[in-house]
């Protein structure tokens, strides 16, 4: 590495890092606004939210780092535009591409970073961090029913899982698909013909990881006539074991939760289950995980829209340059909702409706450097 190249580094290295810190820091506040009275309500340990608010950090790195490197290299090539600099540069001899070597293999850099943490240490913090607010607050009602307060009661959203395979319906007041423990449940198993067999209903009801089996208890078994729907028997029960049930307590609660909240490993989990199944709501979990394995690359996409137009500021009001690429830099999230949303409707497939905004905004970099240079 040239001593220019250790330079420009450097100077963007500055920029870069305290942007970082500083978003992040606006991320955690604004996440502490909305989760610090949720904690307190929950009378959970001060540890236990600290645990849960340094775990968002590696969370908003996907987010952070992108913005952050935008603003570093618009900044860092405004600070040479000011101080002529780039004239001197240009001036002798150097074309755009080799000034901003540096900044183009710190693209890569970041890509790469990106990617490894989207596969790694993104999920395990995801799902880490849901772990522990669904365990707090799930803590938390179960104390408060045990007191016979209405106030878990009344707090609780029942969720809704359907087995299509095994035709079976399930309803959970209050579910953590994390710790698989469960509240109020009430499952329905129907036959060939879409009419009820039977039904558990059952107080408690707990996923037993090991034994790969559900457990109830304290409940009931409603037994359907086939012909007309009565109930036929309602025997009780204290313990009930079902080791035939397949359903995933992590599966079920991934499908009652929009793509983009979930970890790529949960999401892979999803399309695991589903299988050939290609209907329009598995699109959309597909999409996100094509998704989630392109969006690193846009730090590429990045240098390559804000060198050209902040180099270009040599000759013209730098701000002008800084706000078109500002603008094709919105123009890049826009085009990659509206391929998300091509491909969720099938109307592009799930891998190009990913990659393909990453492809173009990249080409289109590549072609306004060359015209610069």
């Amino acid at each position: 590495m040239t001593l220019l190249d250790r330079y420009i580094l450097r100077e963007w290295l500055k920029v870069f890092a305290m942007t970082l810190i500083a978003l992040i820091g606006l991320l955690l506040i604004g996440r502490a606004f909305d989760d610090v009275p949720d904690f307190l309500r929950w009378e959970s340990p001060v540890s236990l939210a600290l645990h849960y608010f340094a775990l968002q950090v590696p969370f908003y790195l996907p987010v952070v780092l992108p913005v952050s490197l935008l603003i570093s290299v618009l900044f860092v090539l405004g600070y040479f535009h000011r101080n002529r600099e780039l004239t001197a540069m240009r001036a002798a001899g150097m074309s755009i591409f080799r000034i901003t070597r540096p900044l183009w293999r710190a693209g890569i850099a970041l890509s790469l970073l990106l990617l490894a943490l989207n596969a790694t240490i993104v999920p395990w913090a995801t799902e880490e961090a849901l772990l522990l607010s669904e365990t707090a607050e799930f803590d938390y009602r179960s104390r408060e029913m045990q007191k016979g307060s209405g106030t878990a009661k009344a707090k609780s959203t029942v969720q809704f899982y359907s087995n299509n395979k095994d035709l079976r319906v399930w309803a959970i007041n209050q579910f953590s698909g994390y710790t698989g423990r469960a509240f109020g449940l009430s499952i329905h198993q129907s036959n060939a013909a879409g009419k009820p067999v039977k039904a558990w209903l059952a107080r408690l009801g707990h996923y037993d990881a090991a034994g790969k089996s559900w457990v109830l208890e304290d409940g009931r078994i409603l037994e359907f006539d086939s012909l007309d729907g009565r109930i036929i028997s309602e025997p009780r029960f204290t313990r009930l074991v079902m080791s035939d049930w397949t359903e995933d307590p992590r599966l079920m609660l991934a499908l009652n939760k929009i793509p983009s909240d979930l970890s790529i490993n949960e999401i892979r989990n999803v399309l695991d289950h589903a299988g050939m199944e290609k209907s329009s709501r598995i699109l959309r979990y597909e999409v996100q995980y094509h998704y989630v394995l392109a969006s690193p690359f846009c730090c590429l996409v990045i240098v390559g829209l804000a060198v050209p137009f902040a180099v270009a500021g040599v000759r013209v009001n730098p701000m002008v340059g800084v706000s078109k690429s500002l603008l094709l830099f919105a123009l890049y999230f826009f085009l990659s909702r509206v391929c998300a949303l091509l491909g969720e409707q099938q109307h592009l497939p799930p891998m190009l409706a990913a990659w393909m905004p990453n492809l173009a905004m990249f080409a289109l970099a590549i072609h306004l450097c060359r015209r610069v240079n």
